[in-house]
């Protein structure tokens, strides 16, 4: 079951990981949080077949990370517009921890434009450190509030993804 504080969406179902983690909603759920669209829309942009936006969306809705937010007549249909259920998301599967961290990444590499796309080299780094717990934890929320911080930002241009995670590291 999803539970939600104000527009943050927590995950706690493996059926909602398994909803996102697919290429194609993967991709609509990145096209509609830059703009609310009809699934016609959708199809369009992202040169996909309107059946299979419709089916992808109906799994998103059914796993509560998009919602109608407006529905118009065109003609004599009813065009309905979907946006993201969320302003952030937050995955808690869980004591899979392991599986969690592996999942971020995997979907952050499903996400990923081509590498001659990236405009810049530094892309990725693996660090280590030691230190106490409770700096482990407030390196973690320090992470997070700087994600939000840009997440929040308003601009023009592309979407750049972060993928990060704080994690102990077996000896």
């Amino acid at each position: 079951m999803a539970v939600q504080t104000s527009r943050e969406l927590v995950l706690t179902e493996p059926s909602q990981l398994k909803a996102i983690a697919h290429p194609i909603r993967t991709r609509l759920l990145n096209a509609l949080e830059a703009e609310p669209r009809s699934a016609k829309q959708l199809a369009t942009d992202l040169d996909l077949t309107h059946g299979n936006v419709g089916h992808h969306l109906k799994v998103l809705e059914r796993g509560g990370l998009v919602e109608v937010v407006e529905e118009r007549k065109v003609r004599a249909l009813t065009e309905r517009i979907f946006a993201p259920a969320y302003d952030r998301l937050r995955i808690e599967v869980g004591e899979g921890g392991l599986d969690r961290i592996h999942f971020l990444f995997e979907q952050a590499g499903r996400e990923a434009a081509p590498q001659a796309e990236q405009p810049f080299d530094d892309q990725g780094r693996l660090y280590s450190a030691r230190m106490p717990e409770d700096r482990a934890a407030e390196f973690a929320a320090r992470l997070v509030a700087l994600a939000d911080e840009f997440a929040a930002a308003e601009g023009d241009g592309p979407t750049f993804g972060f993928a990060g995670a704080v994690y102990r590291v077996v000896s």
